[in-house]
């Protein structure tokens, strides 16, 4: 009789989860935790349309679908109130990437979950609205307050520090990672070219940059990573964007006999997968080879000494050049630029762009030219975005230039 009382204290009739009250005794002494709450949109439009058993049967079965979710994901799921889900992940074990991930996927899974209404001879989707906090224990108000946050600006999903900081970060996660997955399933990832050009104005090279495409009616709209980029590595979806957009701009290259720049991200050298392919297609293409110049972050180029040199000796022995990009962004690692010697520093855009105002900027700008060239490497400067900045420059020893002032990024390297 006793252990009838308590469960019927502790848990919810209708769904047999745990309900509100075991959900505050489990927060009560908790360190910290994440918490999300599920919110089921116009819940009660259901109730008063369909009547109250069909109420019951949507709850249910949101109810098994969250279990799913819940059960792979480690979360202990709880019914709050009427139409509100809990999943709580006790100690905070899951990263907020992997937790923005899950909370995809609870919106997605109601969306597409069937439910069939015997009141109405029909199928209905449950869509939500969720809230999110990870905090101590008081962590159920924090995520309460996202949750009515999220409902009154129409939001999908708000998280606790988002009512004062980040709404605009959380939301964008959210739009970023369906649009990155629309732009796969599409092919809708499109390598761009911007200008390189040399003392004389002539066009010597171009880099290779990414653009996703989105459909905007009879218009197309080309975004630039700078949007979408640390989004794609959080939902584990950069290594994709980045093996289309090099090998297209390998395919193009087979085509012309225009000279390419080709970014490298760590990530991307560590990918054994992707420089296995890049090795081969090397291998078999060595007039390719011989045109292309592999950029790599500057600030990404001291993390790891060795799998990085072996990157370098391999490319250079098929006739890749090697350029560090962004110099001057990060903290200089100048013992492996003289151990892989590169072949080109290009000046990181933060020191370039205002050298015309800025009498510091421009004596940082000449000591790595000169710097550079005594070690035998030719210097690009990035981000010469106006005439007064570039009439600064070509009275330097910069040895090439590019920016919007010559030209914006163009659909083909002509």
């Amino acid at each position: 009789m006793r252990q009838d009382k308590n469960y019927s204290l502790y848990a919810d009739q209708l769904t047999s989860l745990n309900n509100r009250t075991s959900l505050l005794e489990k927060i009560k002494d908790m360190r910290i935790g994440n918490l999300i709450l599920v919110d089921i949109d116009n819940f009660n439009s259901v109730n008063n349309l369909c009547g109250m058993e069909s109420g019951d049967k949507v709850l249910i079965e949101t109810a098994e679908c969250l279990k799913k979710i819940a059960n792979a994901r480690g979360y202990i799921l709880y019914r709050v109130v009427s139409n509100e889900f809990a999943l709580l992940d006790y100690n905070a074990m899951m990263d907020l990437d992997d937790i923005y991930s899950d909370i995809q996927s609870i919106i997605e899974d109601c969306a597409t979950n069937d439910i069939y209404l015997e009141a109405i001879n029909d199928i209905i989707n449950v869509h939500v609205t969720i809230g999110f906090a990870t905090s101590d224990h008081m962590i159920y108000e924090q995520a309460s307050s996202a949750l009515q946050y999220a409902k009154k600006n129409y939001l999908k999903f708000s998280a606790y520090s988002s009512i004062t900081d980040n709404i605009k970060t959380s939301e964008n996660y959210m739009y970023w990672n369906n649009e990155i997955k629309k732009a796969l399933q599409h092919e809708n990832i499109q390598p761009f070219f911007q200008p390189i050009l040399d003392k004389e104005l002539n066009i010597v090279k171009y880099e290779v940059l990414m653009r996703l495409v989105q459909e905007d009616g009879k218009d197309k709209v080309f975004v630039s990573p700078v949007e979408f980029l640390n989004i794609s590595v959080q939902t584990k979806r950069y290594n994709e964007l980045s093996k289309i957009i090099i090998f297209k701009a390998f395919d193009i290259l087979k085509n012309n006999d225009k000279k390419f720049s080709i970014n490298f991200a760590y990530q991307d050298i560590k990918n054994k997968e992707l420089m296995n392919a890049v090795y081969s297609f090397l291998e078999n293409n060595l007039d390719v080879a011989r045109r292309c110049t592999f950029e790599i972050l500057e600030n990404e180029f001291i993390e790891d000494a060795q799998l990085l040199l072996g990157f370098v000796n391999r490319v250079k022995k098929y006739g890749v050049k090697i350029a560090i990009d962004d110099f001057g962004s990060g903290f200089a690692n100048f013992e492996l630029i003289l151990l892989s010697q590169p072949d080109i520093i290009k000046i990181d855009g933060t020191l370039i762009k205002n050298v015309d105002i800025n009498s510091k900027s421009l004596t940082l700008v000449e000591a790595i030219i000169a710097f550079s060239h005594k070690m035998g490497m030719k210097v690009i400067a990035e981000y010469v975005h106006s005439e007064e900045v570039y009439n600064v420059l070509k009275h330097t020893d910069i040895d090439m230039f590019q920016g919007y002032y010559f030209s914006k990024p163009v659909f083909t390297p002509n």
